[in-house]
């Protein structure tokens, strides 16, 4: 199809966003601004950085430990004389100070399973926000076209009652001439005040539309908001057919739905594997280092002072634990099982939202071709209806019609325009839902 298969009435809109005072929003400046300020993508932002936070503790766990420990207490009675390694009853104080270390040697790789876990927790994370914006832009684009298509409603409602204007004018002069009855003169009355009352409630429902869209964008109170008209001409492509299956494997391979889910099921997989080995023998390095200080308080003696002690009683040691898990009350079994099922149902949910994205694309390809057919329909019901009101206008002008097959006649015609108004949004909504499955942007 050539020019002549773009509609004005695209044209009309734009001029009728233009007579508003308000700031006029393009849709994609209604998808940048929702993308910078909406607050659940803030919330989802918090989470991102929740599971980052989360991955550096994982990482930090592989660090050795570091303990430094003092301890200070007073013996009454029996007790062990540390200098002399006997038996003594007198009253005695000490104060002891322990500096130790250690790493795991070993422990199944559950430390690093529990890394790699959280590192596509977190990627998961990041892929979970794209996928909240495109929902937010499918939603912000649901609206604006919605709030086109009621403002197109408006623009038609009002040339049907200048029509109705016009032609009222008319006839008072027919009647007034007495070539035309009474009769005609309330008809046409009738019919431009039922005009009227459509151009009211097309203004009331395009209102609520714009105010949905708003909504959505979280503007604040007082903000001068409007949108403008679509931003070029709408192209309908020439095909009869579109390739599901294609898009469908392109959409699965770069929609953050679906990398989210996979993510999430690689971190579960890790999961298991942190499980399972916890149940395996752990190795230890350590290190340690020890001072203290003891005052026997025996009359007439005078303990060594206490900076000497310190140094004088230090001891250093170094070694090697193994620690092997035989029973715990089956708390790591439990585990194991609890991973494995987290493991199943992350498969399942990733199949499920495959299966919903097919559907999804299904519907989309079938749609796109459907709403082209529609459009094409429209378009031509609406040259058809152009002529067809033309002619009976000309016949109710020379008494060859009646009133009532005029106001037929520009029925029809405002039902046609709004088919073919409908019929486009519709095409340019679902042709930028398929590119979407196939590029996985909104353009």
């Amino acid at each position: 199809m050539g020019k002549n298969s773009f509609i004005v009435l695209i044209i009309f809109i734009s001029s009728f966003s233009s007579a508003f005072s308000q700031e006029e929003w393009t849709l994609r400046e209604c998808l940048s601004y929702a993308e910078e300020n909406n607050i659940a993508l803030k919330r989802i932002e918090v989470s991102t950085e929740r599971n980052k936070a989360n991955l550096l503790t994982r990482k930090l766990e592989l660090l050795p430990d570091l303990r430094l420990q003092s301890n200070g207490y007073m013996n009454f009675g029996r007790s062990v004389d540390p200098e002399t390694n006997t038996i003594t009853f007198n009253q005695n104080v000490a104060n002891y100070y322990y500096l130790n270390s250690g790493i795991t040697i070993f422990n199944g790789f559950a430390k690093l399973n529990r890394i790699n876990a959280a590192r596509f927790m977190h990627l998961s994370s990041q892929q979970s926000e794209q996928k909240e914006r495109n929902l937010l832009a499918l939603d912000i684009a649901n609206a604006y076209y919605s709030a086109l298509m009621a403002k197109g409603t408006v623009l038609s409602a009002s040339e049907q009652v200048e029509v109705s204007r016009s032609q009222l004018h008319k006839t008072q002069v027919m009647v007034e001439t007495g070539a035309e009855s009474k009769t005609t003169l309330l008809e046409i009355q009738s019919q431009l005040s039922n005009d009227k009352l459509l151009l009211s409630q097309a203004k009331t429902n395009a209102g609520i539309a714009l105010e949905q869209l708003r909504l959505l964008l979280q503007l604040d109170p007082g903000v001068s908001f409007d949108i403008a008209g679509m931003d070029g001409e709408i192209i309908v492509r020439n095909y009869e057919s579109v390739d599901t299956d294609s898009v469908y494997s392109n959409s699965k391979e770069i929609l953050p739905r679906i990398k989210t889910l996979e993510l999430q099921k690689d971190a579960k997989q890790r999961e298991l594997r942190a499980a399972k080995g916890m149940s395996l023998p752990e190795v230890r390095l350590f290190a340690g280092w020890r001072t203290g200080y003891y005052d026997a308080m025996i009359e007439g003696e005078d303990p060594t002072p206490f900076i000497d002690q310190l140094q004088n009683n230090t001891n250093q040691n170094v070694g090697v634990s193994l620690n092997i898990p035989l029973f715990n009350n089956w708390y790591h079994r439990n585990n194991i099982k609890q991973a494995k099922l987290d493991l199943k149902d992350a498969k399942l949910q990733l199949q499920h939202e495959k299966n919903a994205l097919y559907n999804e694309v299904s519907s989309a390809c079938f749609e796109l071709i459907s709403v082209r057919e529609e459009y094409i329909s429209a378009y031509d019901n609406l040259e058809y209806n152009k002529l067809s009101f033309e002619a009976v206008s000309k016949k109710f002008e020379t008494g060859l019609a009646s009133a009532t097959e005029f106001a037929e006649a520009k029925k029809a015609l405002f039902a046609a325009e709004i088919d073919l108004l409908s019929a486009q949004l519709q095409y340019r909504l679902k042709e930028m839902t398929v590119n979407f499955y196939m590029t996985g942007r909104w353009e």
